[in-house]
This record gives structure tokens, sequence and C-alpha cells, in this order.
């Protein structure tokens, strides 16, 4: 095998295909990047038995073939390497690489025992611009649940309806539900890991070009770019996260979000270093105040608001409250309670596509 590439072009290629390698695992073959040389391009993958992903590269090939390489030590060399074009080439079990005055050789891995990545070719079919599903990630992915023992929790529910896709993210504290137009697409209800869409998100570009999903039974494949990424799907029935849904909200205040945000990041220091995080809220007709303490001190912050209902007092883990904070792209955000022990809703008051769901805390305030 003998090619030639641009070596800003292989360090882009390899920043995406070492998405799919574990440095986890005892095999290994999966810490490696499988790189063949075909016609006039390099196939690159990358598979960790759950997660894969397959790429083109434009490149002079003068000799097809195929090469292992341990993905961590490749892409150091390459990075490190100037902006000119490197060669490299395979000699019995030895990678050669040339790049101006640079010379290395490498031990290859044994590419024959790299694992097959699954070929999904029927599904139902979605096409919707890439920037709206990196939206959809990017405003959810954050509440997906962590705990191993309910795995289903571990990945967002995609739905697909009509014109319309819904995606919901649920750890038990919070629930996260984007909605946003597809172009075309079948009707179809998966539940994908949460850390397969957040290396989907990475690679997704901002602008309006299109992303295709194919949804099968035990796999989802995203193509885009010239890059596919297969990811398993999770199984099992996700949970009924409307039934915990309530709409009788007898409070609704309007917030300006970046002052609420400021205010409450500095509030939650105290709060974070106490045992129980919590930061209590106190909501009248023009003002709220938050007020954490702990052994170390007392903060108190207030700003303006508009209550649309009755005075409450409530308290909240400030985390769950920052995190969606982050995410939202309204000036202003419209926080309903029916109670202080009911779980609450969050939305952005002109932009209605998104909801957020959040569990207060019990303080007997």
């Amino acid at each position: 095998m003998k090619f030639t590439v641009s070596q800003r072009e292989l360090v882009a290629a390899l920043g995406i295909v070492s998405k799919a390698t574990t440095l986890r695992s005892t095999m290994e073959i999966l810490k490696g990047i499988h790189i063949e040389a075909k016609e006039d391009h390099l196939v690159m993958k990358s598979h960790d038995l759950s997660l894969s992903i397959r790429l083109s590269l434009p490149a002079l090939i003068e000799e097809p073939g195929k090469v292992l390489v341990d993905s961590v030590l490749f892409s150091d060399i390459v990075r490190k390497l100037p902006d000119e074009s490197i060669t490299l080439e395979t000699k019995e079990d030895t990678l050669f690489l040339i790049c101006g005055r640079s010379r290395y050789r490498l031990t290859m891995m044994d590419e024959e025992n790299f694992p097959m990545i699954p070929r999904v070719e029927d599904g139902k079919k979605i096409l919707m611009e890439q920037k709206e599903f990196s939206k959809m990630v990017r405003m959810t992915n954050f509440a997906v649940g962590s705990d191993e023992t309910r795995p289903i929790l571990t990945g967002s529910l995609v739905e697909v309806k009509g014109n319309t896709m819904k995606m919901v993210s649920v750890d038990g504290f919070t629930i996260a539900i984007k909605t946003s137009p597809i172009l075309e697409g079948e009707d179809c209800s998966v539940v994908i890991p949460g850390k397969s869409l957040n290396e989907v998100q990475k690679i997704l570009s901002s602008g309006e070009d299109t992303l295709e999903i194919l949804v099968s039974s035990n796999h989802v494949v995203f193509s885009f770019n010239e890059i596919e990424i297969t990811s398993k799907v999770l199984e099992g029935n996700y949970i009924n996260y409307e039934r915990v849904i309530d709409t009788g909200f007898n409070t609704e205040v309007e917030i300006p979000i970046t002052p609420f945000y400021e205010a409450l990041d500095r509030v939650s220091l105290l709060a974070n270093k106490s045992k129980s995080y919590i930061v209590n809220f106190d909501f009248e007709e023009r003002e709220m105040e938050m007020s954490s303490n702990s052994e170390l001190g007392l903060a108190k912050e207030s700003i303006e608001v508009i209550n649309h209902g009755a005075p409450i007092k409530i308290s909240f883990n400030p985390n769950y409250i920052l995190k969606v904070l982050r995410v939202m792209e309204d000036d202003n955000l419209i926080l309903a309670m029916g109670g202080s022990h009911k779980p609450c809703k969050i939305r952005q008051r002109d932009i209605d596509d998104y909801e957020y769901y959040v569990v207060p805390i019990r303080t007997g305030q």
C-alpha cells in the first residue's frame, strides 16, 4: 500500500474517526483506526462495538491496500507534522510515514482482526437539516440519565410523526423535550444512546446541509458530508414521561435569562459547597429572590421578574436549572409552577419548540 494525502485533511479526518475508538477496552484492536487505500480515496473506519464511524478522504493512491494503526500514537504524530503532503507506505508489517524532512517507521496492528461494521440497508429514512438535529441534541442530551441500572434512560427517545421530529431525554429529575421540522421521512420511534448522539452532534455542521438518518430495528445510521456513523439502539420500552407531566400550573413567572443565569450561577457557589445542593426561590409579584447557605456562609440574589400568578416559595438543585439556561436561545423564559412539590415547567417565551421539566426539592419551607 502506498498513498499521499494532505496533512491538514488527514488531521481533520483523524479527529472525526477517532471518536469511535476506545482506550478502556482490553481488546487492543478497538484502539485502532483502519485505513484502506482504494482508487482515488481513503476509507477510514473505527469501531468500539457500539458505535462506528466510516468516512472517505481524497488521496493520491499509488498502490491500494489496508492498514490498522494505533489511534492515539498515529493521530499525535500526524497532528504535529508540518502542513505538507504526507506519504504512507507499507512493507511487510511496517508502516513508513514521510512528510518533508520527517521520517517515521511504525509497527502496524493486525487489520484482519478488525471487527466488521454493521451494514444497515433497510429501515425508516429521515432527512433533515444538520443544524436542526444538532440543536435538538444540544438542548436535550444533557438530561440523559447516567444510571446504568436503568439503561433505557441513558439514551434519548427520538420520534418522527408527519413532518416533525421529537427528541426526549429523562434522567429521573428532569425531562427535556425538543421538536424540530424534518425535510421528509417515515414515522418511527427509537431510543439512541446519549453517547452516540453526543459524538454525532460534535461532527455535524451548523449550516443547512442535509443529514440522512436510517433507523432499523437494531441500529441507526447517520450519513452526511462523506461520513457514516452507525450506532446500536437501546432495547426496551422508554419511560412513559407524559404521565408525570402536569399542566395544572397556577403560577407563571417571566424571567430574563441572562440576569437569571448570572445570579443563579453565583448563588450556586455556596449551594454546591453544602450537602444538600439547594437554592431557595421566593417569587413575589415583581421580584425573585434566590438564597443558599452552607457552613461556609449565606448568599442572596434578587432580579426583576413578572409574576403572572400567586406568590410561591420553592427550592431546586441549581445545577438542573443552570444546565437548561445554557442551551436556551430566547431572551426570556417562562417558569410555570403548580406548587412547591410538583414538577415545574420551563419554556422559552417566544420560541415554542422546547419544554423542560424539573422536580423541586422538598424542604418544608
